[in-house]
């Protein structure tokens, strides 16, 4: 099958609504015309009864003798066409020079008006070119014809007898039928052709606009798995496909919404677990100095530093979450500007440098390059706590190394953020941005964190444009890529 586009369709099917009824037409007046040589050959002829049918019989003579002769062998000369005519009404002699070549009907009418047509040959030839004459005398109609072809001169001489009977009745009736039928014909060709090519042009647009509205009737039910198929290589196509591609992503949609319903349950049962516990905790020591057990300044002292470690675990908490919700409103809450990444590192480090140690870690910088971006002080310094925390909380017994490098490739800058620590499952590695998602290893230590900390690191990366991704680096340890657009870059 040939793909057609609309447009295609619509411009044939005007071609074809002319051409058809035209096709057709011609076949039914050429059969038309052979039924009147058949029906006049059965001795129904045309009779001329005025001088305008003589007038009108002259020029049809003229175009059957003279064309025949000049595109035509005159030895093949056969005039079916002047079979019509009345052969006891009519007398035609066609003549090359002084030849007769061809003669038809009634010889007694030539020698009525006989000196006429010598006179007028007489004439011709003295003058030496074509000529024409006709003359409407008291009983007869004559015609006298001269043309020169192919350098010979050629004469046709056309008598007819008046008639005053309408002998001819039942074949111009005839005539007049085809005609009609003629006309007819071709109207009702022309509608027929306009009805097929119409229904045709239509079943290639209702057809898939029925698929559509089945389809859009099952999205409206809910329903994103219908498909819709278009083999033809149109307009349509397009649309079909848009529908197919708009139906998939509402279907990603539904199955990410329903993703996030989950994680957000799950997300408020790990706030509900992970607040529960500092509470539970500060609850019962608050009983226990209310009930008298702490019976000690000393064991008074404990009780009240447990309940000061709980309470700023749940502020840390808090500010997490805090953090957390800002992120999520956008610029609007933290306005980003432009910011020397590798001046603002720097600081960071030294800024912190003393508090690390004293963890446990050795942090190392490497930035060679001034590289402008567009960010905020708050989210990077936010971003570089979290990461660095995170190492040290879940670092082996002995000292952790960190290790913070900044390069700048086709105007991106990389911020990497490596450790020598022991690493992350790599099935785990893809939901350590998840709120409140610890690996197993760092579930019993719940105290030191509240697990959201790569979840609002990864957000606020991806509020400054940027992206982040986290890999294992071996033999052991974990790195955390930020990339970030650069506005500027110098060294």
């Amino acid at each position: 099958m040939i793909d057609m586009t609309i447009k295609k369709r619509l411009i044939l099917s005007h071609l074809m609504v002319f051409i058809v009824p035209l096709i057709t037409t011609l076949l039914i007046v050429l059969l038309s015309g052979v039924g009147l040589i058949l029906f006049a050959r059965s001795g129904n002829h045309i009779y001329i009864e005025n001088t305008m049918e003589f007038q009108r019989a002259c020029e049809v003579l003229h175009h059957i003798v003279f064309n025949h002769i000049q595109n035509n062998n005159e030895d093949e000369f056969e005039y079916w066409l002047i079979g019509l005519l009345a052969p006891e009404q009519n007398y035609i002699l066609i003549q090359r020079e002084n030849q007769v070549i061809y003669t038809y009907g009634n010889s007694s009418l030539a020698e009525m008006s006989r000196q006429d047509f010598e006179k007028s040959k007489l004439d011709a030839q003295v003058i030496n070119k074509e000529f024409t004459d006709i003359n409407i005398l008291d009983n007869d109609f004559v015609c006298i014809e001269k043309h020169i072809i192919n350098e010979q001169a050629y004469w046709m001489y056309f008598v007819t007898e008046k008639s005053f009977d309408d002998k001819d009745k039942a074949l111009e009736s005839a005539i007049e039928r085809t005609g009609y039928f003629i006309i007819l014909s071709m109207i009702a060709f022309v509608f027929v052709t306009s009805f097929l090519l119409a229904r045709y042009i239509l079943n290639h647009i209702l057809l898939p606009l029925r698929k559509l509205r089945v389809g859009v009737e099952k999205i409206y039910e809910g329903d994103f798995s219908l498909r819709l198929e278009h083999k033809s290589n149109d307009e349509i196509k397009p649309v079909m496909e848009t529908f197919n591609l708009m139906a998939q992503k509402l279907l990603d949609s539904v199955n990410e919404r329903k993703i996030q319903e989950d994680r957000q349950k799950e997300l408020v049962a790990s706030i509900s677990h992970d607040l529960r516990t500092p509470l539970t905790t500060i609850k019962a020591y608050v009983e226990g100095l209310i009930d008298g057990v702490a019976n000690s300044p000393a064991k008074r002292t404990r009780y009240l530093q447990v309940i000061k470690k709980n309470t700023d675990e749940l502020n840390n908490m808090i500010e997490e979450l805090f953090m957390f919700s800002k992120i999520s409103l956008g610029e609007k809450a933290i306005p980003l500007e432009e910011i020397n990444l590798k001046e603002m590192l720097e600081f960071f480090v030294s800024e912190h440098n003393y508090a690390w140690k004293k963890a446990g870690a050795t942090v190392t910088l490497k930035a060679q390059q001034n590289i402008i971006i567009m960010g905020s002080y708050l989210l990077l310094e936010r971003i570089l706590l979290n990461i660095i925390s995170n190492s040290i909380k879940y670092k082996p017994e002995y000292e952790i190394d960190c290790y913070i490098k900044l390069v700048g490739e086709d105007k991106i800058a990389i911020l990497s953020i490596a450790d020598n620590g022991s690493g992350v499952p790599e099935k785990e590695l893809e939901r350590l941005v998840e709120p409140f998602y610890r690996t197993d290893k760092a579930r019993s230590r719940t105290e030191d964190g509240t697990g959201l900390g790569l979840s609002i690191a990864v957000r606020a990366v991806e509020m400054m444009k940027g992206a982040m991704r986290i890999e294992n680096v071996k033999p052991h340890g974990l790195v955390v890529i930020i990339e970030l657009p650069i506005l500027q870059q110098e060294g």
